[in-house]
């Protein structure tokens, strides 16, 4: 069942939108047309109610055993699959996707340059001393069992050649030399870092550190996660970087070069080889259990894949390659929203005889896979055209968009019939043209009348 246009009332605002909300069984999308451009001859005061039948997305329906899991369109950020979204987890090293991220964001400069790492940011301390401590000391200090790019005291690399140790070699030691070198002091660093994740949504993070080595306070969800996730994919470097197989550590002062290979076994051969994924991070720890972060197409559509807390490494290549596999399987639907012989849009305009009917020339459908079928509201846009208006002139645009503000679909709007000036204006426009004869009539006019005025007077007096 398509939408229909119901009916147009009075309302006293100058913006004007239209919300037409869909989920959750029909519903009708009330608001006020939000116009771009204000229409100096058409009236900014109506309200147009739309309703549509019911537009509800599908979940993908698939176990997984993870503790929390998420799957999000990497465009559009629609969620086809979600457990325990947003559900406080440990992320570990998935914390580097953010760390690259955020150095990027802000290194605006040359990626060869070379730097090197002061020794506090290669400190190491046990993490039994750590739980000992109560994790008062500082957040960033290494532990011995963990992963490194094995940096030293002096050693020199390149920015470029940290950024693929911190991604591919999962070097804690790499990412605290980043963070030093793009803020300052790691502190700062992760200060910055944790602000910039809240700008682009991540409402439950809270990053102590920038490589994910345990601290109680250092947590965030699968839904924030997929967020990174999907803002870092938009960079091409790091597209890149989380999708290389191997990596060679460049020859420095202290050490000779040294090839180190991709830990996520998705983009390797073997047994958990999938042919659609392209990169991103894995990540472990005790606490944290086994994670994974994964991106993956197929076509045009990009999905991420986000699995936290699985109790060993085979859970989490299992659950992210259902997950794919899962939406991959997905027919795409289409769904009609206004039909071109079925649909016309009034619109009152100042000054005209009549109203303004607009008529669309063509369907305006959407294309959707059914665990994204999207909240749809629609924006007029009506263009500022002088009356009067021929038909079939444009007039405007109808513009499509989901819940997350995407653009889905636009069209153009045109003139159904002709509008006319109302005849008065005419003709008062027709007196102020100022040609010479124009002026000489109005003058024998006014002549007459006030000739006319006079005599009456004189007659009156008598």
């Amino acid at each position: 069942m398509q939408p229909h246009l119901k009916e147009f009332i009075g309302c006293s605002s100058e913006t004007e939108h239209a919300d037409v909300s869909t989920k959750g069984g029909v519903k009708c999308g009330l608001g006020q047309f939000k116009e771009t451009w204000i229409y100096r001859y058409m009236s900014i005061f109506t309200l147009l109610v739309i309703c549509l039948s019911s537009i509800s997305a599908t979940p993908l329906k698939v176990h997984v055993d993870a503790k929390a899991a998420l799957v999000m369109n990497a465009k559009t950020g629609a969620i086809l699959y979600e457990k325990k979204g947003d559900e406080m987890q440990y992320p570990a090293s998935l914390t580097k996707i953010a760390t690259l991220l955020y150095a990027l964001e802000k290194k605006k400069g040359n990626l060869d340059e070379v730097i090197s790492c002061p020794s506090y940011c290669l400190k190491r301390i046990h993490s039994n001393v750590k739980v000992a401590h109560d994790y008062q000391d500082p957040a960033y200090w290494l532990e011995p069992d963990g992963t490194h790019f094995w940096i030293r005291r002096g050693e020199k690399l390149s920015f470029r050649n940290l950024l693929y140790g911190l991604m591919l070699a999962s070097g804690n030691d790499a990412a605290n030399c980043i963070a030093h070198h793009v803020g300052g002091r790691v502190d700062s660093f992760v200060e910055g870092m944790n602000n910039y994740l809240k700008q682009i949504g991540c409402r439950q993070t809270h990053f102590c550190n920038p490589h994910g080595l345990h601290h109680p306070k250092h947590v965030s969800t699968a839904h924030d996660i997929a967020l990174i996730v999907k803002q870092a994919l938009q960079n091409s470097l790091i597209r890149t970087i989380v999708a290389s197989k191997q990596h060679e550590r460049a020859k420095t002062n202290m050490q000779e070069k040294k090839l180190f290979f991709q830990h996520n076994l998705l983009l390797k051969e073997g047994k958990f080889f999938y042919s659609h994924a392209i990169g991103v991070k894995t990540g472990y720890t005790s606490k944290a259990g086994y994670n994974l972060a994964a991106a993956a197409t197929q076509g045009e559509r990009a999905l991420i894949a986000v699995v936290l807390g699985c109790k060993d490494s085979k859970e989490r290549y299992r659950d992210t390659i259902r997950l794919f596999e899962k939406a991959f399987s997905e027919l795409e639907e289409t769904r009609l929203l206004f039909g071109k012989d079925e649909n016309l849009f009034i619109r009152e305009v100042d000054q005209a005889r009549g109203v303004l009917s607009a008529a669309l020339i063509d369907d305006v459908k959407i294309h959707y896979f059914p665990s994204e079928e999207p909240e749809v509201r629609i924006e007029m846009h009506w263009e500022a055209i002088d009356l009067p208006i021929q038909a079939g002139t444009w007039v405007g645009e109808m513009h499509v968009y989901d819940q997350n503000q995407i653009l889905l679909e636009k069209a153009p709007l045109y003139a159904k019939e002709n509008v006319e000036k109302k005849r008065y204006l005419k003709f008062l426009e027709y007196l102020n043209l100022g040609s010479y004869w124009k002026k000489q009539l109005i003058g024998i006019v006014a002549f007459f009348i006030l000739g006319g005025l006079l005599f009456y007077f004189v007659d009156s007096r008598r």
